[in-house]
């Protein structure tokens, strides 16, 4: 607005009328003038996140692979509810992923094939070097959540008794998945409970290994154990190209 004063004291002059019959004048050209820079610094800024989003979807094109969400396609078998819940805890769950993409090396994938079971799908996966995370996602109510065992199952039920539980079968993905990629790779399942107030118990980890955490504990876990592994090891494109095999869809 500096401008624009000496231009308002010249049409003064030009005009014969004073300052004070100019300030209307000079109130319309101080509003426009504020008007005008804040549009261009709107669209400047608009501008900038666009580049950024874009160098963003560049940089991680070919590191995530696959969709989240699949078990919309399982509306009748699960029901509607049931359906969009899990649906939900996927997509929280692979939005808290995509931190991880800040480490070099990190790969995602979102639906891979289940094995021995075509109906069913492991949520996601987080591959680096040797180690390779299996996610199962869940978003439940309020409660704390633990593990308990029955015959071959794994089961997830609620420290306080509330309800039958659910069966889980990680501990079968993970063997599969063990198979596929061999003995030298570290095979880590891990159940992911999103949820306002939800808590795991002290059985946080079942008779066969599935390890059960809420979301925010479990990006903790999975990011400090990649970092501690950053300067050893090496980078292990075989996995990546197994994992890229079994999505389930292209």
């Amino acid at each position: 607005m500096v401008v624009a004063m000496p231009a308002i004291t010249l049409l003064s002059i030009v005009t014969r009328l004073s300052l004070y019959q100019l300030a209307p004048v000079t109130l319309a050209v101080l509003v426009t003038g504020t008007v005008l820079i804040v549009v261009i610094l709107t669209r400047l800024i608009k501008s900038v996140r666009h580049a950024g989003a874009e160098a963003l979807r560049e940089e991680l094109s070919g590191r995530v692979f696959g969709s989240p969400g699949m078990v919309l396609a399982a509306v009748e078998k699960y029901g509607q509810g049931r359906a969009e819940a899990g649906a939900r805890g996927e997509i929280s769950t692979a939005l808290l992923l995509e931190l991880l993409l800040r480490i070099p090396g990190v790969t995602v994938y979102h639906g891979l094939q289940f094995p021995g079971n075509d109906d069913a799908d492991v949520d996601h996966a987080v591959a680096f070097r040797n180690i390779v995370y299996l996610l199962d996602s869940k978003l439940y109510r309020w409660g704390q959540y633990e593990w308990s065992t029955t015959g071959e199952k794994d089961l997830i039920v609620r420290s306080d008794g509330y309800g039958r539980g659910t069966a889980n079968w990680m501990h079968v993905a993970a063997h599969g998945y063990q198979r596929l990629l061999g003995p030298h790779v570290e095979i880590v399942p891990m159940v992911l409970i999103h949820g306002r107030k939800v808590s795991v118990g002290h059985r946080s980890v079942s008779s066969r290994g599935v390890h059960m955490l809420t979301a925010g504990e479990a990006m903790e876990r999975i990011g400090n154990t990649i970092h501690g592994a950053l300067e050893i090891g090496q980078d292990n494109p075989s996995v990546r190209e197994a994992l890229a095999r079994k999505l389930k869809t292209a």
